[in-house]
């Protein structure tokens, strides 16, 4: 039987500073180095920010999790109150709950391993193409559009929601999926389950009208050709822990700033509100797709 979470130790991926690491040993639990050779010790893995969630997730994958600073979706805990936080974790007022990873394939060629998305989203503005998407028992529907996400339920408070797409409980194995700026005035979305006995989703570029790029998990991995077909399938689980502090994932978009770090001269880390949603760098990538297309 693997030990309790507040039992073993903690490893703290993410803390540039090491500011958290103090406060975690300030707390009376012990630390261990964020490393992937320590993972095996480690009973529970505070991953701060995006970037170390998604690490851990890929790295760790049997290690429970516990977000903090991360965006709208994730269950995480807002910067602010990790000292609270870690007091439950100490004493055991805590929940894990595993919610699904996606295996990602393109011809059979594995890509890649998607914590929160997939996306398939014309690489060149103002362009669309056509998209195909398919499920074990059937097609799901063939679309005109600027791209589709496809999103696990820790995904789908995120990008996929802002495009019209519902949020999915953390307990549900299930996957959302969005046409990305569709060219009708019907908004369509789709709900499907991730079985683990087969693979969940084909999806396919009809018509290439210009570059096609897969993202994964927002990272620009590659073009897709017309004839090359994306599955995606069931690749193990994360396992997220959830605190009275952490966020719901039913929290309002408006009432989510994005947050960041910053480091003082003692070289300790202090976190700040901006009022920033996307990085720049996503910002310019991802379509805007608020309205569908007439």
């Amino acid at each position: 039987m693997s030990p309790e979470p507040r039992n073993g130790p903690v490893a703290v991926v993410g803390d540039d500073g090491g500011a958290v690491v103090e406060l975690v040993e300030s707390m009376g639990l012990r630390t261990v180095s964020g490393e992937p050779t320590d993972h095996e010790e480690a009973t529970v893995a505070i991953a701060i920010g995006e970037p170390a969630l998604f690490e851990v997730a890929r790295e760790w994958p049997t290690t429970p999790i516990l977000p903090v600073d991360v965006s709208a979706g994730h269950q995480a805990v807002p910067p602010g109150a990790l000292q609270s936080a870690l007091g439950h974790l100490a004493d055991g007022t805590y929940t894990i709950q595993n919610q699904p990873l996606l295996s990602v394939t393109l011809d059979g060629d594995p890509v890649g391993t998607a914590v929160s998305d997939v996306m398939l989203v014309t690489a060149e503005p103002a362009h669309i193409s056509e998209y195909t998407v398919e499920r074990p028992a059937e097609s799901i529907s063939t679309f005109r559009a600027d791209g589709v996400v496809v999103a696990t339920p820790a995904g789908s408070a995120g990008y996929a929601r802002q495009v019209g797409g519902p949020i999915l409980s953390p307990d549900v194995a299930a996957l959302s999926v969005v046409p990305i700026g569709a060219f009708k005035t019907e908004r369509d979305h789709w709900v499907v389950s991730v079985p683990e006995e087969t693979w969940a989703l084909n999806l396919s570029v009809e018509r290439e009208e210009a570059p096609v790029s897969l993202l994964v998990d927002g990272h620009d991995t590659r073009r897709v050709a017309a004839d090359e077909q994306l599955t995606l399938a069931h690749g193990g689980v994360i396992s997220l822990m959830s605190v009275p502090e952490s966020e719901s994932v039913y929290r309002p978009l408006g009432d989510r700033p994005h947050t960041t770090r910053t480091v003082d001269d003692r070289g300790s880390t202090d976190f700040a509100s901006s009022p920033e949603t996307q990085s720049s760098e996503e910002s310019a990538r991802l379509p805007d797709a608020s309205f569908p297309r007439e």
